[in-house]
């Protein structure tokens, strides 16, 4: 009896071990096929790559559409929009093109002039100064007028603040709301969002932003490189 329980346990030990060589050499074969797919697929991405040896990544043609509009100085029809895209090498047809010029619009990325004519949004420049970079605030005593009235508060927030405004600080996750300190300071009151901007850029004296009205109330701050 005891002899019979030894060999079946053999024959369920030699089973077990049968199957998972069989396992083993079927899994060998799959990291082969794997490694030369990998290999495959990389030869293929270099062969992509050109002479500047890095993949060329398409972006969003709205991402590209919003560079052509924000690159010109000019209003730009949706054929000129077109043009600028095939002549940056993208194939692009016009309901497309007149499509996502509309969402852009609505969304606030570019403004709508008239039918089908479009152009980058309503936007002002300012250059920095170590004084502005030192103490975390963006000089608007020039362009008060850019913003809607009511959003300019008192000196002093106990005193009155404005209307708030929604900032999208490009590089940051998350919009600021702020309102914007009357004279003699003239910047937006909120400076805790305007230093960690600063920083992410690491923006140097001389160096230029741009803030775009996206709506009456909401705009966008980014570096004007």
């Amino acid at each position: 009896m005891h002899d019979n329980i030894l060999r079946s346990e053999l024959e369920q030990v030699q089973s077990d071990l049968a199957a998972a060589e069989v396992e083993y050499a079927c899994l060998g074969a799959k990291i082969k096929g794997l490694q030369a797919r990998s290999e495959a697929l990389t030869q293929a991405l270099s062969g992509m790559a050109g002479h500047s040896g890095k993949v060329s990544i398409t972006k969003p043609r709205t991402d590209a559409i919003v560079e052509i509009l924000m690159a010109s100085d000019t209003e730009m029809t949706i054929n000129d929009v077109i043009a600028a895209l095939h002549d940056s090498g993208r194939d692009e047809n016009y309901d497309n093109v007149a499509a996502d010029l509309a969402y852009l619009a609505d969304r606030g990325r570019i403004d709508r002039l008239r039918r089908g004519v479009y152009a980058r949004p309503e936007r002002i420049v300012i250059t920095l100064t170590q004084g502005s970079l030192n103490n975390s605030y963006i000089n608007l005593g020039n362009h008060l007028d850019f913003f809607p009235a009511d959003a300019v508060g008192t000196t002093n927030r106990h005193d009155g603040e404005g209307t708030m405004l929604t900032l999208h600080y490009d590089g940051l996750p998350e919009p600021a709301e702020t309102d914007i300190a009357g004279a003699p300071h003239k910047f937006f009151r909120d400076r805790a969002s305007i230093r960690r901007f600063f920083a992410h850029h690491d923006l140097k004296s001389g160096e230029k932003i741009a803030i775009e009205k996206q709506s009456d109330y909401e705009y966008r701050v980014r570096p004007a490189r």
